[in-house]
């Protein structure tokens, strides 16, 4: 009803402004006499207000009852108060994995969806043609209605990695979770560039920023995959310092200078597309490391234990173990759990000043101890001359590395782990796949 315009949407998530309680809000031109429930019992008596309700206790379901008059009102029903966490980035933020085998939906996980509706989060979870805001549109569309359509009809692909996320902040809380796509796949960090914001929906960011400030403008953090179409020689040296300003301007403008911001770094690629190269890809993956290494509450896990449906997406089951470990960086991050703040990363390398053909790699937030304790694969060594230098043995135990070589390496030589597209890689702990990383220059 036009009269009643300003309320919430059903199913909405609010986000909490204390440990334990949140606003519902709204905006309405004139006062509405309203009440709150929780099943049947009443959370918030009849009163009139134009602007909310205050000191709700984080969880819900609530019901919002509107009286309309004449004895009669109006339910808004599923409304939760709990954390909103911003899904963004390219194609595996999306999901792309095949609608089989999916994430059961869970009542206490929500979506805003590119709809600009509430809903129980639902894989698919990102279908750009919905989107309100043209950037999401492909340029050749004619019509988005019939295009639409279409991919409600044939759609084969759209597991995400969101719904098992917020199912673990769930599980282990019992905070309700929202989850705000604004992801859109094929983009590169310069499409997302915030200066871009006046465009408002005709840019990445604008529409982001749009959405977020929909749903309150508050919000728990970011969840990020994206790096993937930076990883070509013309933009991936310049990836770190875009994606630092792109870090600290979302910050700037989402009023929260710490505000999480969790990565996946990059994953596989099966090759077929030319303009990749080697190199930039890993210089990608090193960079988003050591983004997590150097900025401040800035996260990352490691997806390069995955497999892919094609020469670049994650699959379904892959999707849901990298939700789990952002969630276990998110527990860790904002809900206090006792656990390492970070995904597993490099601390320290040295070689042995006493025999050169060692060399020990120090862990840093290693969960339970790195594993396998024989046979670790992924480890590449060449000298400064280039030439590749055997690895005789590597082992692992507790948080360190050691590999024995086949010859002495000299001052200057490097060590990479996962170097390539699609190496051999084992080398974890008890949670989290070691990232990739390198060349680190060995003294």
């Amino acid at each position: 009803m036009k009269s009643y315009e300003g309320l919430p949407q059903p199913y909405q998530v609010f986000q909490r402004n204390r440990p334990n309680s949140g606003q519902i809000y709204f905006k309405c031109k004139e006062p509405l006499r309203v009440s709150l429930l929780k099943g049947s019992e009443v959370v918030v008596p009849w009163k009139k207000t134009s602007t909310g309700l205050s000191n709700i206790p984080v969880g819900g379901p609530y019901t919002l009852l509107v009286d309309v008059g004449d004895g009669f009102a109006e339910e808004i029903p599923g409304l939760m108060i709990g954390d909103l966490w911003v899904l963004a980035g390219q194609s595996n933020m999306d999901g792309c994995g095949k609608l089989m085998n999916l994430e059961p939906p869970s009542q206490q996980v929500h979506c805003f969806y590119y709809t600009e509706k509430w809903g129980i989060a639902k894989d698919p979870i990102c279908r750009l043609l919905d989107s309100i805001d043209p950037v999401h549109w492909p340029a050749d569309v004619q019509d988005i209605q019939a295009a639409r359509a279409y991919d409600y009809k044939f759609r084969e692909i759209g597991a995400s990695l969101g719904v098992r996320f917020g199912k673990e902040i769930v599980k282990a809380t019992g905070v309700p979770i929202g989850l705000i796509v604004c992801s859109h796949g094929g983009t590169s960090i310069e499409q997302w560039d915030p200066s871009l914001k006046k465009e408002g929906g005709r840019s990445l960011y604008g529409s982001m920023l749009r959405r977020v400030r929909a749903c309150g403008g508050r919000v728990a953090g970011v969840l990020w995959y994206q790096g993937e179409s930076n990883a070509v020689p013309a933009t991936a040296g310049t990836y770190k310092a875009k994606m630092r300003a792109f870090i600290e301007t979302v910050r700037q403008d989402f009023g929260a200078p710490s505000l999480p911001f969790l990565q996946v770094q990059i994953s596989r690629f099966f090759g077929g597309l030319e303009f990749f190269t080697p190199d930039t890809w890993n210089l990608i993956q090193q960079v988003q490391l050591e983004l997590a290494q150097e900025m401040k509450n800035v996260g990352i896990v490691s997806a390069i234990d995955s497999t892919l449906d094609d020469i670049i997406h994650i699959d379904t089951e892959s999707l849901k173990r990298v939700g789990t470990r952002l969630a276990e960086l998110a527990l860790a991050m904002v809900y206090g759990k006792k656990t390492p703040r970070n995904g597993l990363m490099p601390a320290t390398v040295e070689v042995d000043p006493k025999d050169r053909r060692v060399v020990r790699i120090v862990f840093k937030n290693v969960r339970g101890k790195l594993m396998p304790p024989k046979g670790v694969l992924g480890l590449y060594v060449e000298n400064s001359t280039g030439e590749r230098i055997a690895i005789l043995d590597a082992r692992a135990e507790d948080q360190r590395v050691t590999l024995v070589l086949e010859k002495a390496v000299d001052r200057g030589a490097k060590l990479w782990y996962g170097r390539g597209f699609n190496p051999r890689t084992n080398l974890r702990d008890a949670q989290f796949a070691a990232p990739v990383f390198g060349p680190v220059v060995l003294d």
